[in-house]
């Protein structure tokens, strides 16, 4: 049975119709969320995150191939894209039109994500794949994406900054996870990095962070903004350092960028609006 389905998935299914079945299905997921009354919402997002792993599974042909850690890493990100994607969408209350338009960008960003994921997933067993780059970058973008989108539901319950801390080290820790996946793909097997040090460090400089916005006159958005741009300056030091290129036009420019963004911070907030 197993040998049949991996014969049919391969074989008969072309990969692009594979991804294109699945994106769609994930996207009646999405719309079956927001159509539910708000209490059910929580039983909606673990029936959504079930379906979107199946997809995801089934679409890149891994439901019976890789190890487990290669499938966890795999759904990162459409997980996170559903979970942050379906409550920030349930919190803005659109009408119809705004629903389908919203939709239609949230499939074409899944049909966007198994491209990449296929390419890296590829690159896993050749390491120089002519696209990989690209890939990379995509993925990263739509890491910040989903970080933002992640972070913004999360400050959005109004929870204790100490929830808050660890709500975000939680995210932080799987979108720093992802990140280094994504960046060992191409490096050498006896050159690879300690896993631990690469997310969970990160991870607890993020959270560390998100306590201060929780005091900090931000409002959601802003502090929600503020810490996509900490796992972006993170996600560069940490891919330069694992690829042997954290050399010292690196280390100075991201110290000037995290000024910037600190003096911006500064200039824009207003204690008296908290």
């Amino acid at each position: 049975m197993k040998r049949w389905l991996e014969f049919w998935l391969v074989l008969v299914m072309p990969k692009r119709l594979r991804y294109l079945i699945s994106s769609l299905v994930i996207v009646a997921g999405l719309i079956l969320l927001v159509s539910l009354p708000y209490e059910s919402h929580l039983y909606g997002l673990l029936t959504g995150t079930v379906l979107t792993i199946f997809c995801f599974w089934f679409g890149l042909g891994i439901v019976f191939e890789k190890d487990i850690y290669t499938r966890i890493m795999a759904i990162i990100l459409p997980v996170g894209f559903f979970l942050g994607f379906g409550m920030f969408i349930s919190l803005l209350g659109l009408n119809f039109w705004a629903m389908a338009i919203a939709c239609l960008v949230y499939g074409v960003i899944n049909y966007a994500l198994f491209l990449v994921e296929n390419l890296f997933l590829v690159a896993l067993s050749y390491k120089t794949v002519p696209l990989y780059r690209s890939a990379y970058t995509v993925g990263l973008m739509i890491l910040m994406v989903v970080s933002f989108l992640l972070f913004d539901s999360l400050y959005s319950f109004r929870w204790p900054y100490w929830l808050n801390m660890i709500g975000v080290g939680i995210i932080s820790l799987a979108m720093m996870g992802y990140h280094y996946w994504s960046v060992e793909i191409e490096i050498v097997e006896n050159k690879r990095r300690n896993f631990l040090i690469y997310t969970i460090l990160p991870s607890f400089f993020v959270s560390q962070m998100a306590l201060v916005f929780s005091f900090w006159p931000a409002g959601i958005f802003k502090a929600s903004l503020y810490l996509v741009l900490v796992i972006y300056l993170l996600c560069g030091l940490i891919q330069a350092d694992l690829r042997e290129r954290l050399f010292k036009k690196t280390w100075v420019t991201s110290l000037w960028m995290s000024m910037a963004i600190i003096g911006g911070i500064l200039f824009i907030s207003r204690w008296g609006e908290f």
